[in-house]
């Protein structure tokens, strides 16, 4: 069965480190096309997302997200993984409590590294996941085979929601200030950054002053919320070039700019090389 098809068909898949490269683009910059969580049990795979690399070692996880781009940077020889790719609008069905759990998780997740497991958890979800997957892939007539997908992905979403809310639920309700500044910052900026790149317009929608974001962006992330809109409009302008033959005006126009010149000069003046040249690399 087509892998695609499993997504179609039952709203959920999961790979292995066997065909999990026919999901994420080892050579070039991607972005996913359903979000996912990805379980390493051994081994290592480093990836860049947004403004930092993220590497996750054995009993991590990450979620992915179809509104960051990625960019595999390594991966070790003894990698072991399962990664569950699902629509959105297959969990949405589940409680808020718990895509709320996710979004922060998805936050703490680009400050530093993957989320750790013990090992009696990830033992679980191992054994959870890979079920999943033989109920996927089996050839066997079901009658309830739809149904049957569905509950077992949620009772793997309870598992994880279980297992990170012991200690989020603490730490969400210990969500500093300036963190929480950042979290709303981030969220604004994955629905934003196409129509705006100034500073003032994301400081507005918190009601604090464009100093006062920049300055608890760059204490938090170690990256000015300038250098932060900056990265996310490169890093989307690299998928429409590396993964389309659409032209390049229209490309700056997707991305907001006013034309194709001024497109060319931002691309170059954070890469050093111009949009064409770095199409030229994946030709």
């Amino acid at each position: 069965m087509d892998k695609m098809t499993a997504l179609e068909k039952f709203g959920v898949d999961v790979f292995t480190q066997h065909n999990i490269f026919e999901r994420i683009s080892v050579d070039k910059p991607f972005r996913p096309d359903n979000p996912a969580f990805i379980f390493i049990k051994s081994g290592s795979i480093k990836l860049r997302q947004h403004f930092n690399d993220l590497e996750l070692t054995a009993n991590t996880f990450m979620v992915t997200d179809p509104q960051t781009v990625y960019e595999m940077i390594s991966v070790s020889d003894d990698f072991q993984s399962r990664m569950v790719s699902y629509k959105r609008e297959f969990i949405s069905a589940l409680s808020l409590k718990f895509n709320r759990l996710i979004t922060y998780r998805y936050f703490r997740q680009q400050m530093n590294v993957g989320v750790p497991f013990s090992q009696n958890d990830l033992d679980l979800i191992w054994k959870s996941v890979n079920f999943l997957k033989y109920i996927i892939d089996s050839e066997t007539e079901m009658t309830y085979k739809k149904e049957i997908v569905e509950h077992l992905f949620s009772v793997f979403c309870y598992q994880i929601a279980g297992i990170i809310s012991n200690e989020d639920s603490r730490a969400m309700n210990q969500m500093s200030r300036q963190q929480e500044i950042v979290f709303v910052f981030l969220n604004d900026l994955s629905s934003h950054h196409l129509n705006n790149r100034t500073v003032e317009f994301y400081a507005e929608r918190q009601s604090i002053t464009t100093r006062h974001l920049s300055s608890v962006v760059k204490s938090v992330t170690g990256k000015s919320a300038s250098q932060i809109v900056a990265s996310i409009v490169i890093n989307e302008a690299k998928v429409y070039l590396n993964s389309s033959k659409m032209p390049i005006s229209e490309i700056s126009t997707i991305l907001g700019f006013s034309d194709q010149y001024s497109f060319s000069h931002f691309f170059k003046k954070h890469l050093e090389i111009s949009p064409s040249q770095y199409r030229q690399q994946y030709q």
